[in-house]
């Protein structure tokens, strides 16, 4: 059921709104939800009986009449356990999300303005402000929107590709593009993720986790396919994976030592000589057994006093 305003309402259904109050008043269409003191969300129930009340009126029936046909229906629609408050609000929500998506891609994080992202959301300040508190909060949320619509754009395609390697490239190739959001939102994001007790570490949390997704079912693939896959957990594989990325992406940046080239080819073989692993092609047995004791020692290593 969608929720509409009393302009798309009016839109909708061709009716000016003072003839929709009325109908309300006289019980002929039901009661809209109370969104806030001054402002009502309708259904597209209310765009049907309208239809209908026009369609009855026009073969001559009176008002009266007409509210005697549509009593059930009416009833009905009353009776729905629709929260349309609730629809309306998330609709608005990530009409919100999305436009910040758009400009901070556009514009970068530095130069977007709330007011642009107001005007091209479609809202008031105060519906802005009822839903997101900072641009900060704006930018960690509206960033999982970017990265799910790389997700939504990219994975598809790869769907039907083979080579794990080439699907590798075409991620790594798509994070270019995430990079352009702003210069420093990765940043941001995986602060935000680290830091105990903070409302937006879920949504950090979850917006990294989106990123590697593609990477780490491509892991469980091989490691169901591989003849002696190493004993590590395939997401932290996968975490590793991106953070190497991250970094040889922030080395290229900071001058033209290297090219996007460089960094594709570096990835490459890191993840070619990984494949090595998980396929048999290379076996770490012995060399991870030789560290095995290391390894255990630094793990139960605390600093805690």
């Amino acid at each position: 059921m969608q929720a509409l305003t009393i302009s798309e309402l009016e839109q909708a259904s061709g009716v000016p709104r003072s003839t929709i109050y009325y109908y309300v008043r006289e019980g002929i269409l039901p009661q809209a939800q109370k969104a806030a003191a001054s402002r009502a969300i309708y259904s597209d129930a209310h765009v049907e009986l309208l239809q209908e009340i026009r369609r009855l009126k026009e073969e001559g029936l009176p008002l009266e009449e007409i509210q005697a046909k549509l009593d059930p229906r009416i009833e009905s629609a009353e009776a729905s356990e629709v929260d349309l408050v609730a629809r309306e609000a998330e609709r608005i929500r990530r009409s919100i999300l999305e436009a910040a998506a758009r400009q901070f891609s556009r514009k970068g994080y530095k130069r977007t303005r709330i007011a642009d992202i107001i005007k091209e959301a479609g809202i008031s300040p105060p519906a802005f402000y009822t839903h997101f508190r900072t641009k900060r909060q704006l930018l960690i949320e509206s960033f999982g929107v970017f990265v799910q619509w790389s997700r939504d754009l990219l994975e598809p395609q790869l769907a039907s590709e083979p080579d794990l390697a080439v699907r590798l490239m075409r991620r790594v190739g798509a994070f270019y593009g995430v990079q352009a959001l702003s210069p420093d939102r990765l940043a941001l994001v995986r602060s935000e993720a680290l830091i105990e007790d903070n409302e937006m570490r879920q949504v950090a949390q979850s917006t990294y986790q989106a990123m590697v997704r593609g990477m780490h079912e491509d892991l469980v693939h091989l490691r169901e396919h591989g003849a002696a896959p190493p004993d590590v957990p395939d997401e932290l594989m996968a975490f590793s994976l991106e953070g190497a990325l991250e970094h040889v992406v922030m080395r290229a940046a900071w001058d033209d030592t290297y090219t996007k080239r460089d960094v594709l080819m570096t990835h490459l073989c890191m993840y070619l000589a990984l494949v090595a692993v998980y396929t048999g092609q290379l076996d770490l047995t012995e060399q991870l057994a030789h560290y095995g004791e290391l390894v255990d020692s630094l793990a139960a290593f605390s600093l805690d006093v």
